[in-house]
């Protein structure tokens, strides 16, 4: 017999509360449960309640009795994401997360293989059982909007971005990292508890006495996942600090670990008790170990000859761009608008003029001799018609029935390509920066049931999937190896099921085929799916732009423009033997089977 008591609990019940014929259903509350002396009776007191819909009630209520499932032994995330299915090597992963790493891992497989997929799974299936409310996402700024796009449309969850409007109490948010870190915010969230956080491009955390790795190690959470294909770049350092940031005291004190794991700073002893403690903490998956067969890189350069108004224009710009540049004085260089507008000759007369033009309407800023001839070039620019480039892009479109995306960095190169590819005849939709979400998804619907030709600017670079395309165009191509790569990427991918054509257009005696050769001959960028790329083309302090401005507008000449490309080109084959060769070392500690 239960002795009468009084006691309250925190439950989830559905009571209909009755008054002046009002019916409520709440989720959750408090609530005085009292027995009678016989035991036999209970009455129950409401103390407080959150009222909420009949709809909203059996949704928390669904929630929670999935919460109480215990161990993962299906996932739930599968069933809610039926248009989702994962591959094998993508499953094991996550299950092991889960089931043995208690939702604190390190996710790195090679590039390629769907880490940011697996992530997201993860997420789905924490929030599915009620086991996490608050997620903190962390990425480069150039990956805000492909984690947005991946997470509210191929995960369904409803995640939001940080722009500066939102308070950083909400439950599901995208923040840039370089945003986040900075006051206020940085105060803001490490004053909050986030259930769990990920982090992609982990091995920015490779140093714990940087501002990123203190700052992730200060947030207050439960689970983290770090994302990295790269979890050693230069030594075996690195990997300690990623792995004492997960959990702390695993790999021991730094001095610890040096004496019983490293021989130099870039070879390990002791592999396999090392791998041991690893395997603990990190999934690592190569693409070998898949036994996926990835489509192929097929790879046409198509050169083409400027016409004589053409070659006049370019070399006529050139030449004002080097006047320029000369005039600048030393380290204090700023070379980006030069490095724009040179982009921009090579790229379109179009997308050359415009900015010519603006340099003109620009008061005071030239002289009088200079808006002379900045006008002369003007002139030549804007009555070229259809630029040989274009007439070749034009060419391979009408020789195939094939869908085919069109890379241009921009806007008025993309406008003047839409009317001359539309002139002939051909159905074509553009993608760029300024549309809307509505209006974004609409061109990429179009391209795939209705038109033959996107022409998207550097925003198509991320975020979208793009599969059922297999020919890309780079009409022109960016001075940074990083934005080639995000491009392909869109194409070549987990999912793709036919090789890919890759299509680099340029133009004969240029800087493009200076890049073209550091890019294909140097780096294999084309061809090969190569991890690690940033760290690898990072050079003194300048970025790979400036360095190829700083020889094409700071020599005297082509020849020796070309020199000076040349020695850089050795250098970057150079550091990308050096990086295979540690990527070994890191498949080694990982056990990962050759």
């Amino acid at each position: 017999m239960v002795t009468s008591e009084n006691f309250s609990l925190g439950l989830y019940l559905s009571f209909r509360i009755i008054n002046e014929k009002k019916v409520r259903i709440y989720s959750g509350g408090l609530v005085n449960i009292r027995f009678n002396s016989s035991g036999n009776q209970i009455l129950a007191e409401l103390v407080w309640a959150e009222f909420v819909s009949p709809q909203v009630f059996l949704s928390t209520q669904q929630r929670h009795q999935l919460s109480m499932q215990t161990g993962f032994d299906r996932l739930l995330a599968l069933e809610a994401l039926p248009h989702i299915t994962l591959y094998p090597h993508q499953q094991e992963t996550v299950l092991k997360v889960l089931r043995d790493m208690g939702g604190r891992a390190v996710l790195a497989d090679e590039v390629g293989l769907g880490k940011t997929i697996e992530a997201g799974v993860i997420m789905k299936e924490y929030l599915l059982r009620a086991l996490v409310k608050r997620i903190l996402v962390l990425v480069p700024a150039s990956l805000v909007s492909q984690w947005f796009e991946e997470l509210n449309y191929t995960l369904k969850i409803p995640f939001q971005v940080q722009n500066g409007s939102l308070p950083w109490t909400t439950d599901l948010i995208i923040a840039s990292i370089d945003y986040a870190k900075r006051d206020p915010h940085r105060s803001q969230i490490l004053a909050q508890h986030y259930d769990l956080v990920v982090v992609d491009e982990a091995h920015k955390l490779k140093n714990a006495a940087t501002q990123n790795w203190r700052f992730v190690n200060g947030i207050q959470k439960k689970f983290l996942l770090l994302l990295t294909a790269t979890p050693i770049q230069n030594d075996l350092k690195e990997l300690y600090n990623i792995i004492t940031l997960l959990k702390p005291g695993q790999l021991k004190t730094y001095r610890e670990f040096k004496r019983e794991f490293i021989k130099d700073k870039r070879t390990p002893q002791n592999v396999e008790k090392l791998h041991l403690l690893l395997q603990e903490v990190v999934v690592r998956t190569s693409r070998r170990e898949t036994l996926l067969n990835f489509p192929r890189r097929l790879v046409k350069t198509l050169v083409v000859e400027r016409n004589t108004q053409e070659a006049e224009f370019a070399e006529r710009t050139f030449n004002y761009l080097r006047q320029v540049y000369n005039r600048k004085d030393g380290a204090s260089k700023s070379v980006l608008p030069l490095i724009v507008l040179a982009r921009e000759v090579c790229s379109s007369p179009a997308a050359a003029v415009a900015t010519l033009r603006k340099i003109i309407a620009k008061s005071g800023s030239i002289t009088a001799s200079e808006r002379a001839e900045l006008k002369e070039i003007v002139a030549i620019g804007q009555n070229i018609g259809l630029s040989a480039k274009a007439k070749e892009l034009i060419n391979l479109i009408t020789s195939t029935s094939e869908k085919v995306l069109v890379f241009t960095e921009f806007l008025q190169t993309q406008t003047y390509l839409a009317q001359e590819i539309t002139r002939v005849g051909i159905e074509v939709t553009v993608f760029h920066g300024g549309l809307t979400l509505a209006e974004k998804d609409a061109a990429i619907n179009a391209f795939r049931h209705e038109k033959q030709v996107l022409i998207s600017t550097e925003a198509g670079g991320e975020g979208r999937n793009l599969q059922f395309c297999h020919i890309l165009v780079n009409y022109d191509l960016p001075w940074n190896p990083m934005r080639v790569e995000q491009r392909i990427g869109r194409i070549h991918r987990l999912g793709q099921t036919s090789d890919v054509l890759i299509c680099n257009l340029i133009t004969r005696k240029s800087i493009e085929e200076d890049i073209v050769y550091l890019l294909q001959e140097k780096l294999r960028l084309f061809t090969d799916v190569l991890g690690g790329l940033e760290n690898i083309i990072t050079s003194s302090g300048d970025s790979f732009e400036k360095i190829i401005a700083d020889a094409f507008l700071g020599s005297r000449s082509r020849l020796e423009a070309t020199c000076i490309l040349k020695r850089l080109g050795d250098d970057l084959l150079s550091r990308r033997s050096a990086y295979v060769k540690l990527q070994k070392h890191t498949d080694q500690i990982l056990g990962v089977r050759g």
